[in-house]
């Protein structure tokens, strides 16, 4: 038993009987419902509405526009003082809830109009629910803030991978009304349950091994003082008026908007310029989320260890994701397209809680997360809409991907001007201690 006990211990750098990883296996499920199975699920619908409309792609895709800019405005403005004065699990039990209505709402599409305001509905509660997964994942963690958000979100991955096939076995025969509308019973049955078993927040006490470098800082009376120490002695106000916050909230935005406008058009890119058959194209979308599932968890360990500058590296990836999008024509280039971005998607997410907590420590989590995922949610609005708007001016996605590179390379320099204020403090303060 202690053999296996090291062993595991050396495969994972981690104490698994640590109590915030049952909190990371409950935020997987959600993710898996809430999240990733719902997200993965969009870029199925826009066939079916251009088909039964004749609506163009701007059009199609500013569904997804219309639920990120909901989720965003929800994010920036209103969830961090609603948690602070309510609560994290009161919240977001609210905001699945609002989320599975949303998805209800398909049964009443019947116009552009209707179309949007289901976006809008959804958009209420998946942007907050993405954020409230953070937020109850990385209060439990700070030393392994990027894995624990990592395995978490392996759920979304998984997610990705499962629900584009319900899509594609249950549409023919049940309609896409019905079909997407059904999503929110997982929704009802699997994440509010768990969201009212789920322990929002550690003790102080129970969050001393993820502050030390090791398990042994624990024991250490002075731990938890040195933690208080590396707090950042500036209030939530005074953060968002220095450049360094913007630089971050405005590269998070541009690398979520490059990311989701190649993932939103990627199954329009492959049925109707490559040519694929949809099945053919979900399983390139399968490809995706997979290789995704295995990189945050690369993703997560890089950025705990390198921090900012990791997450700069990974932004990189993204530019590199881009180009490799020129040559699809055929299932062999998509499939390495698939692979590429997933990939690059796969450190996307979890690095706004790393970015938070390293920046500005623990203290300004319930203020500073939210903006950041509010921005990301803003991103990944604009993206899509974006990319399907150079296509139906030009006849063709090449103008766009190539400004998508310029911007990905943006965002990565924007980034590295940004320092990890707090994790360098408490590094010094404990071993000072």
């Amino acid at each position: 038993m202690a053999t296996g006990a090291l062993v595991q211990k050396s495969l994972f750098g981690v104490n698994l009987d640590y109590p915030g990883w049952r909190v990371v296996a409950a935020g997987f499920l959600i993710f898996f419902f809430a999240f990733g199975g719902p997200t993965a699920s969009m870029p199925l619908l826009y066939n079916e509405v251009i088909h039964e409309f004749g609506w163009s792609r701007t059009t199609a895709t500013l569904i997804y526009t219309w639920k990120g800019i909901t989720g965003a405005v929800v994010a920036i403005f209103l969830i961090g003082p609603l948690v602070e004065r309510f609560g994290l699990k009161p919240v977001f039990l609210t905001v699945v809830t609002l989320q599975a209505i949303g998805f209800a709402a398909f049964l009443a599409v019947h116009s552009v109009w209707t179309y949007y305001l289901t976006g809008f509905l959804i958009g209420l509660g998946q942007g907050a629910v993405l954020l409230c997964i953070k937020l109850m994942v990385s209060r439990w963690f700070v030393r392994n803030v990027g894995l624990a958000g990592a395995m978490a979100l392996a759920g979304s991955s998984i997610g990705g991978i499962v629900f584009p096939w319900y899509i594609l076995a249950t549409m023919p025969a049940l309609g896409w009304r019905l079909t997407f509308a059904l999503i929110g019973i997982g929704i009802f049955v699997v994440a509010i349950p768990l969201i009212l078993a789920a322990r929002p927040e550690p003790t102080e006490e129970e969050l001393l091994p993820e502050i030390g470098s090791s398990n042994a800082a624990a024991s250490s009376p002075g731990v938890a003082g040195a933690a208080r120490a590396a707090e950042l002695d500036l209030s939530f106000g005074q953060l968002i008026r220095r450049p360094m916050f913007w630089g971050i909230v405005l590269s998070v935005m541009i690398i979520a908007g490059v990311d989701q406008g190649l993932f939103q058009n990627s199954q329009l890119y492959f049925t109707r310029e490559a040519g694929l058959s949809p099945a053919l194209a979900v399983s390139a979308l399968s490809v995706t989320f997979l290789v995704g599932m295995l990189s945050k968890f690369v993703a997560g360990w890089f950025f705990d260890k390198y921090s900012v500058r990791g997450v700069t590296l990974w932004y990189l990836l993204i530019a590199l994701m881009v180009i490799l999008a020129f040559p699809v024509d055929n299932y062999a280039t998509a499939l390495l397209f698939s692979f590429s971005l997933g990939v690059a998607h796969g450190g996307l997410v979890c690095e706004g809680p790393v970015l938070a907590k390293h920046v500005y420590g623990p203290k300004h989590m319930n203020r500073v997360l939210p903006v950041i995922t509010g921005f990301f949610s803003l991103g990944s609005a604009s993206g899509p809409a974006l990319l399907a708007f150079f296509y139906d001016r030009n006849g063709s996605y090449a103008m766009g991907f190539a400004l998508f590179v310029g911007l990905a390379l943006l965002a990565a320099l924007m980034l590295s001007r940004v320092r990890p204020l707090y994790r360098d403090r408490l590094h010094s303060a404990t071993r000072a201690g």
